[in-house]
Parts: C-alpha cells; structure tokens; sequence
C-alpha cells in the first residue's frame, strides 16, 4: 500500500488532464528548483546542539499535485472552498550524524491531507501521516499567506496530535514509553526575489513540546528549532507564455549497471557491472516553461517509474523517481539536446550494485536517494529527413542515485551510490 501511495504521490501529474473544479484563474502553473541548507537543534540528551543537511528542494504549484520544497501531494478533489487528497512530506530525524547512517530515522511520511481555504490568504488544513512502521500524527495547521514587491510568504501555526508509538520511537527513542501527546508548532516561510527568475527561499519554525515529552529522560529542551537557507530557480507555466515547450512526452528507456561514475563516464571510462543487472524505465514528462534568464533551455517536470530486473545477485523490484528537467537544445543539421534533471528517487529494495559499493565503503544504503539524470538525445526527424519522425527522440541518459556526499541524513548520510547506462526513445505529443 506504501509504494502505491508513493507511486501516485511521484506520478501525480499524470492527472493534469483529468477533470477538476476550480476557477480559471488558479490553472496557470508555478515551479521551482533548488537547494538549500537546513539546520535545526537537537533536543535530545545527547553531545552537540544543531546538525545540519543539505537539501535538494523542488517546487510545483498545479491543478491537481503540488510540491513545496520537502513536501507534496495529489488533489483528489479541489475547489475555491476545499480540497483534499494524498499527502508526503520529509520529516527529518535530528540526532547526532555520526549515528544517522545506522538509525537512518529520516523519512518520506504519507498519508492524507483535507484543507479548508477560508479566504484568499488563509487556508486551514488537516493531515494525517504516518512513517514507514505505522507510526501516525495528525497536524491541524492554519497558515496565512503574506505577498510582496518581489517577496511572497506565509506563517503558520500547527497543534500536532502523536500517537504513542510515534512519540515512544522518536522522542523516548524506543527507551522510554511516553504514551501520546500533543505539541504546537509556528514558523515562517517564503521567498525573495535575487535577480529574474533567481530567488532565495527560506523556512524557520520552533516546536513547543508538551508537558509529558519534554519532561522524559531523553529529553533536554522544551522546544526545538529548525530551518533552511537557500537558493531556487523559479518560472511559470503559463498558458500565455509564448515559449513554453510544445506539449508533454513520454520516455521509455532501458539499460544496465555500470560501476563508473558521472566524472568517470564523462570521460568515455566506462566499467559495465559484471553481473549485468538491468533496469527498464518508464518518464512522464510535463511542460513547465521554456526559457529561464533568457536562455533557451525547456523545463520538465517528470515523474517517473523504473523496473529493476531481477538476476543471479538480486530480486526484481521497483523505483519511483520525480524530478525536473531541463533540455538544452543545440540547432545542428540534426538538432541534439543536453538534459539534466535534479529530484528525488525511492527504490522499494537496494539493488545489487548500489549496496555492494556501498556496504564495502561502510555505509548502510538507503532506499530514499537523491536523484539525477544526465542526457543526451537527437532528433529523429532530422536524422531520417522526415518531418513525421519531428516529435521522435534517441538518446542516451545516466540514471544515478547518491546521498550527496553525506551532507544529509535523509539519504542516509551516504557518499556514493548506483548508476545505470541507459539508452532511451522520447515521444512528443
């Protein structure tokens, strides 16, 4: 049921051209891409005060999904009034990173979520989430929204309800038993506009903890503090934009491991895995804008799933990946395009090639992974003379997951990870 929830969770754009009701004016598309810097306190008896994390953060405001930042969902149902439908969102497990790779408490929590838009500027909402074992809480937030001359924002304030076994694992750390409680939370966020499409985004909030938490032996602080500091590239798909990317695409591609890195591979070093583990994936890519400072580059925001072939080292299994995507197209006799893609990936098993160069590095692998792509394609219209074949592209991609040079706990606080040599066929419509 998990990995049906994070498949939809991933995938949910392929929802935009179903029916929906909401008001004209809401259809137009924001996005965003980035990375920033989180730092929050630990609140634990422990050494040391904060950890830090790096964090890929990635952005979309649409009809039926949305991402913001760490977080995103599926619309079941939207209206001016209400909404609800699917929830993720990265919670973050703030202990001492020399500990983070073996407990690895970060993670991806699902659930549902319903919100109640009062007015233009304030929403209220409630979610319930749960962690990978079950472990649920329930958030009932009201956030109001601020806008200014290149600035735009909200503040919050959340009463969070944790269930026993959430609040025993992750605040009594499984050492003592705390039973239930209720919390508060409030915190700021939004963005600033640097130059064009160039904003810096940030986050601060501070939770209170209740009388029963704070007081356990775990436990040295009433409350706890967190944030992020970063950078992000934003546009609009708007349907007056005059060079936004003609329609979506599909991309089928397929490929085998490779024991090589990008830097490696950059230049033409190539050592194929010896047991030959395979990969078949499957993109959805949907139209975000074309055109960013001026450049003629075409942004994507791309779900997607990818079948791990099973073999004499490993068991099939599955992956889900979102990220966006951008091409840069070089207008040669035979137009060619350079891809790169930044998002995030979940693999439901560790394949065979991922956990060996990692284990024999002393990590423990993760299945959450940061996520990139790298490619290369050209235009099978051009090729072939035939303008039928326009919309036809070939082309070769890097599929790679990593833990960003340990700098995050939540993937694990891993450097190194997997990556597959793939050849793929990219459709147009």
């Amino acid at each position: 049921m998990r990995n049906l929830i994070i498949l939809l969770t991933m995938a949910s754009p392929l929802a935009l051209a179903s029916q929906t009701v909401i008001s004209n004016t809401e259809t137009n598309e924001n996005w965003g891409v980035g990375i920033g810097v989180r730092s929050a306190s630990m609140p634990y008896k422990t050494s040391g005060n904060t950890v830090n994390d790096v964090m890929p953060l990635l952005f979309y405001k649409g009809v039926h999904a949305y991402l913001d930042g760490a977080s995103g969902g599926v619309h079941f149902y939207r209206s001016e009034e209400f909404s609800f439908g699917f929830a993720a969102q990265m919670r973050f497990f703030d202990i001492p990173r020399s500990a983070q790779n073996t407990i690895q408490g970060s993670q991806i929590d699902i659930g549902g979520k319903a919100t109640w838009h009062y007015s233009p500027n304030l929403d209220i909402s409630i979610e319930v989430l749960s962690d990978y074992d079950s472990r649920y809480y329930s958030n009932l937030t009201g956030a109001y929204k601020l806008e200014g001359n290149g600035w735009d924002g909200a503040l919050y304030a959340s009463l969070r309800a944790k269930s026993a076994r959430f609040n025993d694992t992750y605040y009594g750390l499984q050492l003592e038993e705390i039973g239930s409680a209720v919390d508060s939370q409030v915190g700021a966020k939004g963005r600033m506009q640097l130059y064009r499409n160039l904003y810096a985004v940030g986050h601060l909030g501070l939770t209170i903890f209740d009388h029963d938490t704070y007081s356990s032996s775990t436990i040295d602080s009433h409350s706890q503090w967190e944030g992020y500091l970063g950078v992000a590239m934003f546009g609009s798909s708007s349907p007056n934009q005059a060079s936004l990317p003609k329609g979506a695409y599909l991309r089928l591609a397929s490929g085998v491991a490779t024991l090589s890195g990008p830097t490696d591979l950059l230049f033409l070093d190539n050592e194929t895995d010896p047991e030959r583990n395979q990969m078949t994936s499957i993109y959805y890519g949907h139209p975000l804008a074309g055109g960013v400072f001026g450049w003629p580059l075409d942004f994507y925001l791309t779900p997607g799933y990818v079948y791990h072939h099973s073999s004499d080292t490993q068991s099939a299994f599955d992956e889900f990946a979102i990220a966006i995507k951008a091409y840069y197209t070089i207008d040669f006799s035979v137009r060619t395009r350079l891809g790169f893609a930044e998002g995030i990936s979940y693999a439901t098993k560790i394949s065979h090639v991922e956990s060996t160069h990692l284990e024999g590095n002393g990590y423990q692998p993760s299945k959450l992974m940061n996520y990139l792509d790298f490619s290369v394609d050209v235009n099978m219209g051009d090729v072939f003379r035939n303008k039928s074949l326009d919309n036809l592209w070939l082309g070769y991609s890097l599929h790679h997951r990593s833990g960003i040079f340990t700098t995050t706990s939540a993937f694990g606080r891993i450097k190194g990870g997997s990556d597959y040599n793939t050849v793929y066929l990219q459709w147009h419509f």
